[in-house]
């Protein structure tokens, strides 16, 4: 899955940066200037994420870089590879030398610098933080969104932080309304191929365009986007229309967390009833048990009895006679088992599965006596539903 392969692959740049940082640093003492240039590649190819976790793999290191870099090396001819010397000396565990680095940064037009400096917001050393403070700051002109958006998942890390926290929130708020530009980047990025900032900008524009950013969120099929979109359309202060149509977008949705949530939305309005009804044969047990609660608020009772109607009929869809199958194991009787022995062999291998399920509730005897035709499945998934401790 995209969002499973996107974080696996993260974590494998960042770690091939960390490790490719620290080669660099061994081979600087034999060509200084070979090892910047190298170290200069690696920095300007890194994303913000990986620059992240290279600075938490050097806060962790209890040997300073300046024998390394050597005494000059914030003043030396390196070029174009002293951004990359001073950004490496902002992680260093001297304060003086990441200041030097921040010093050296905040000098230099262009967005290399900026994640490093964003960085130092949270520094412990005032110094050094009140001057990377200064130089975050001159940055947020008009015009800068385009370099800020990529970093949002950096600045939204930072603005959980107590020393970061008032100047990552300074950078939202020119996006969503100080910046004209802004929020045009703000869906750009909501837009792209990257996920992390995808979402980022997608939390900042739900603070001004709250519907429209949430039903993008849906129409990206990204899990954890839709879970974020489900809980923008139930919020107290969203306009109902929107509501509606969020929850419309959203009823149907594959996770049954999703439907859960938005089934107790519906539940709380006087309409609610049809979304109850109609939950009632959810394939997900917490979400029919939310309905038959809601119904039984309600003052209507008799769900075994749909179940029971929805199996005699011939027009159930597999997810629908999933959950009426999965409904009459919760409240059928032992005389309903006749009612699902004629599901176990089902084309569908879920709906049998089902149907097993709801014998073992119903009638363990009737199940245990079936062991060599459930045995004989052709879905192991099916198959695994053997009575326990019967031969295998």
């Amino acid at each position: 899955m995209r969002w499973e392969r996107d974080g696996w692959a993260r974590r494998w740049n960042a770690e091939r940066l960390v490790a490719g940082v620290e080669e660099v640093l061994r081979s600087w003492p034999l060509d200084p200037a070979r090892a910047a240039g190298e170290l200069d590649r690696l920095l300007r190819a890194a994303t913000p994420d990986a620059v992240a976790v290279l600075e938490g793999a050097y806060r962790g290191r209890r040997r300073t870089l300046a024998p390394v870099l050597g005494a000059g090396a914030l003043t030396g001819d390196f070029g174009r590879s002293a951004e990359a010397v001073a950004a490496l000396a902002t992680f260093d565990r001297s304060g003086y030398l990441r200041e030097a680095g921040v010093r050296w940064l905040a000098g230099r037009a262009g967005p290399f610098a900026l994640p490093y400096l964003l960085l130092r917001l949270n520094d412990p050393v005032d110094p050094v933080r009140r001057r990377a403070v200064a130089a975050v700051r001159a940055r947020l002109t008009a015009g800068s969104a385009t370099a800020l958006v990529p970093l949002l998942p950096l600045v939204e890390g930072l603005g959980a932080r107590r020393r970061a926290g008032p100047v990552a929130r300074a950078i939202g708020e020119l996006l969503v309304a100080g910046d004209p530009a802004g929020r045009a980047a703000l869906w750009t990025g909501a837009r792209g191929g990257d996920p992390a900032v995808a979402a980022a900008c997608l939390r900042l524009l739900a603070t001004v365009e709250p519907a429209a950013a949430a039903e993008h969120a849906v129409r990206t099929g990204d899990p954890p986007l839709r879970l974020w979109a489900a809980a923008v359309a139930t919020a107290p202060s969203l306009d109902p229309a929107a509501r509606h149509h969020l929850l419309a977008l959203l009823e149907s949705d594959t996770n049954p967390r999703i439907r859960w949530r938005v089934l107790r939305a519906r539940a709380r309005r006087p309409d609610g009833e049809p979304y109850l009804r109609r939950a009632l044969l959810d394939p997900d047990a917490r979400v029919r048990y939310l309905a038959r609660a809601g119904l039984r608020a309600l003052g209507h009772t008799g769900s075994a009895d749909l179940y029971r109607r929805t199996l005699a009929g011939a027009g159930g869809t597999p997810a629908t006679t999933v959950g009426a199958l999965a409904g009459l194991a919760d409240m059928g009787t032992r005389e309903d088992a006749g009612r699902v022995v004629r599901f176990l062999e089902h084309p569908n291998a879920r709906v049998r599965g089902e149907a097993w399920r709801a014998l073992a509730a119903l009638d363990p005897e009737a199940f245990a006596a079936r062991a060599d035709r459930l045995r004989a499945d052709p879905s192991g998934k099916v198959r695994r539903l053997r009575p326990a401790g019967g031969p295998g």
